[in-house]
């Protein structure tokens, strides 16, 4: 899967050891894809990493849609994180990165973009309503 033309333009950023933030101009809302080489595993997913109101109102803004969310992302769990971060995300089997583990990697993160930006772009943590949206429609 590639990414549709309008997400293309993505930031990025390099964490500590093998860990890539990615996001659409909201740092503090960003998707990564990280290596625990010790745990062997690999993991991509969106997390909400910004002030802890924040961080509440998306947690509850994507737990509301997830029944939603699973129906393209099967796999995928919400869950409260460290600092009073957030994560919605997923693990791969991943003892080392070779290319079929690296290969599923980017096809995850695509779908996880293309399932999960359309909500972030509305997510609009100041009016606390809830928005309609078609999971998976990038269309503009």
């Amino acid at each position: 899967m590639r990414l549709p033309q309008p997400y293309r333009g993505f930031e990025s950023a390099r964490g500590r050891g093998r860990l890539v933030k990615f996001h659409f101009g909201r740092s503090e809302l960003h998707y990564e894809v990280w290596h625990h080489s010790g745990a062997g595993k690999l993991e991509v997913g969106l997390h909400f990493e910004g002030p802890p109101e924040l961080n509440q109102q998306a947690f509850d803004f994507f737990r509301s849609r997830m029944v939603e969310i699973k129906a393209r992302l099967p796999r995928a769990e919400l869950e409260p994180w460290d600092r009073g971060w957030s994560r919605l995300y997923e693990t791969i089997p991943a003892p080392y990165l070779d290319e079929l583990v690296v290969n599923g990697a980017v096809e995850r993160l695509a779908m996880y973009i293309t399932t999960l930006q359309p909500l972030v772009e509305l997510f609009e943590p100041e009016d606390g309503k809830g928005v309609e949206v078609e999971l998976g429609n990038v269309a503009r």
